[in-house]
């Protein structure tokens, strides 16, 4: 469904957001407004941020994640596009999407400096153990598997290398993947 947008500034489109009740609406609203090409960066910014949420609350983790994506492409700022593309990782791999954050934490290590690189790192390593320890609790021990397989080949330290790896095999043992065990055991 295409909503004609006639709204012009950003005061004007939070203004038509508050007066629509459902978040469908808005983000079919949004959507349409992103559709408009006549808007500049700071409102597309705008549009793809809000839109991000809205699929999030939605536990549409997917698009959420294309969303933060897209506003990572049209950010000005090194700081608020790293920002972007990590708050991108992170909906990826709520969606269970590992090759996809790789690529978002790849293009956020890109654009920084050192000193962002490593926090870049160290977001990588953590969402990466949130992830696998939520899909383990759910009890996704395949998808948790990829997750710990991203994690062990990551320049770790030895206590928590050994720690994921300890994970790992029981993961492969409990999804009956005897040759990967034995595989990881010689490492």
């Amino acid at each position: 469904m295409v909503i004609q947008v006639r709204e012009r500034t950003m005061e004007e489109i939070q203004e038509k957001l508050t007066e629509m009740n459902t978040d469908l609406n808005k983000i079919s609203y949004l959507e349409s407004a992103l559709k408009a090409t006549s808007f500049s960066y700071e409102i597309k910014r705008f549009l793809w941020g809000k839109l991000s949420e809205l699929y999030g609350d939605r536990g549409m983790f997917d698009r959420a994640a294309k969303a933060m994506a897209n506003k990572a492409g049209v950010e000005i700022m090194f700081k608020d596009k790293i920002d972007s593309y990590i708050t991108a990782a992170e909906l990826y791999s709520k969606a269970g999407k590992v090759d996809e954050a790789d690529d978002m934490f790849l293009r956020a290590s890109r654009d920084g400096n050192e000193e962002q690189k490593r926090s870049v790192r160290l977001a990588r390593k953590n969402v990466y153990l949130v992830s696998a320890h939520e899909l383990e609790r759910e009890e996704k021990k395949a998808h948790a598997a990829k997750f710990y397989e991203k994690l062990i080949k990551m320049n770790l330290e030895d206590i928590e290398k050994l720690e994921i790896k300890h994970k790992l095999l029981d993961t492969y043992n409990a999804l009956g993947k005897f040759r990967e065990a034995k595989l990881l055991e010689g490492i």
